[in-house]
């Protein structure tokens, strides 16, 4: 298959992605009740949305050609000016299996380095 085929692929988000999403939320947690309100309807869109985007367009994202992500994919979600609000997507693509594994989500500021 090439990536301009018409394939869908089957999106699934690892452990390691639900950790991630669980520390974000005790972030959003200590901030009050209404923000922890307003990031669970975000997490659920957020969701959504890359599963439409990578099970449509696995390859939307840059490779990573260095470091710790080195093969991996990356895209960024959200086009808020305050980068606590857009995040970091990490993900593989299995082309041979038509799969796709979200691994990892950090907020675009930090500077921390994957989980092993």
């Amino acid at each position: 298959m090439t990536k301009e085929g018409n394939r869908r692929f089957s999106v699934h988000f690892t452990e390691e992605f639900n950790r991630c999403l669980d520390q974000i939320q005790a972030f959003f947690a200590e901030q009050g009740e209404d923000v922890l309100d307003w990031w669970f309807t975000k997490e659920g869109n957020m969701i959504d949305e890359i599963d439409r985007l990578l099970s449509s367009f696995p390859y939307a994202g840059r490779l990573v050609e260095q470091g710790d992500f080195k093969g991996f994919r990356c895209l960024t979600y959200g086009k808020s000016r305050h980068r606590m609000l857009n995040y970091v997507i990490f993900y593989v693509v299995y082309e041979d299996d038509g799969d796709v594994d979200v691994i990892n989500i950090l907020p675009a500021r930090s500077k921390r380095k994957r989980k092993k």
